[in-house]
């Protein structure tokens, strides 16, 4: 298992490669720059262009494109992923002011799923065609179809206005175990939660006609038994795949639950520096979500050798 980490590991730097090498050159040679979008509505400005080509040439920015990628690539496996263009800060001193605050809520979100979706899932295989099982289903559906943007003003209306069990109106951050976080936990989760509980469904109808099953079941175990110690844990191999996935795209791809509740995240300072073509921070998040996405495939993987013993690594 060692020596697969290993080469998984080694196999991500080929693929930050070609991702930071795809992220610059559609930057590059996309309309504008950095300097051009940061004074467009300044009219003294954008209307002095030898003033704009000095402040290019101070950042590097007239350099020819293999230059400024090469002086990039080399700054970055050093660890050094450059000054943002716009906020003259340290990339790097950004991602960790935004980073955290999305890996709790992505990772409060998993939670969430994992004990909501999951259950839901074997209760609706081991109640199949049955009432349960249909409300379940068209429940995570609605949720899977109703936006965001709808999602969260009717989550606000019912928990804080009319329940009354939020005291506080969750905008902005105030830590992981804040009231405010409960209801972005809850629109980051409402989407992927069919996919959770369609897994565990299929999953567990899959093992649930097995003859071991059976065969348990004939010794006289409990079906509570059956279902926990022989039907869950053999039908878990589906759901592992679709959750590392889905943990990845939490972390990351919060935009609109942070930008309605003024969270501070990632997704927040990505789309800020697309809108200004900040390069920088633009590579600094994209690299960070296919890390991501990499290693969350990573511990699928190696998930799998501990849901089933036949599974080897070569």
């Amino acid at each position: 298992m060692l020596q697969y980490s290993a080469r998984r590991l080694i196999m991500l730097l080929p693929i930050l490669f070609f991702v930071l090498l795809i992220t610059f050159t559609l930057g590059f040679y996309g309309p504008g720059d950095p300097l051009t979008t940061f004074f467009g509505d300044d009219a003294f400005m954008a209307d002095d262009p030898e003033l704009i080509n000095r402040l290019r040439r101070l950042h590097g920015l007239d350099r020819p494109f293999w230059i400024q990628f090469g002086d990039y690539i080399t700054g970055y496996f050093k660890g050094d992923l450059g000054n943002s263009i716009i906020e003259k800060r340290p990339v790097l001193d950004m991602i960790k002011s935004g980073a955290p605050i999305s890996a709790q809520l992505g990772l409060a979100a998993t939670i969430v799923l994992i004990v909501v979706g999951i259950p839901l899932g074997v209760l609706c295989a081991v109640r199949q065609n049955t009432w349960i099982d249909y409300w379940i289903i068209s429940f995570s559906i609605s949720l899977r179809s109703i936006p965001v943007f709808v999602l969260a003003p009717l989550l606000l209306i019912i928990l804080v206005l009319k329940l009354g069990v939020l005291k506080k109106t969750p905008i902005g951050w105030e830590g992981i175990f804040s009231q405010k976080v409960i209801i972005p936990v809850l629109l980051m989760a409402a989407g992927p939660m069919l996919g959770i509980v369609r897994m565990a469904r299929a999953g567990v109808l899959e093992v649930i006609g097995q003859n071991y099953v059976r065969t348990a079941r004939a010794k006289g175990m409990g079906e509570r038994m059956v279902i926990s110690r022989h039907i869950v844990k053999n039908s878990m191999t589906p759901v592992m795949t679709t959750l590392g996935l889905t943990m990845s795209g939490l972390i990351t791809g919060a935009l609109f639950v942070e930008l309605i509740f003024g969270i501070p995240g990632i997704a927040g300072l990505g789309i800020w520096a697309f809108k200004r073509r900040d390069y920088p921070v633009i590579l600094a998040t994209t690299a960070m979500g296919s890390f991501l996405i990499i290693v969350a495939n990573l511990l699928v993987d190696l998930g799998y050798g501990l849901l089933d013993p036949r599974v080897r690594y070569e």
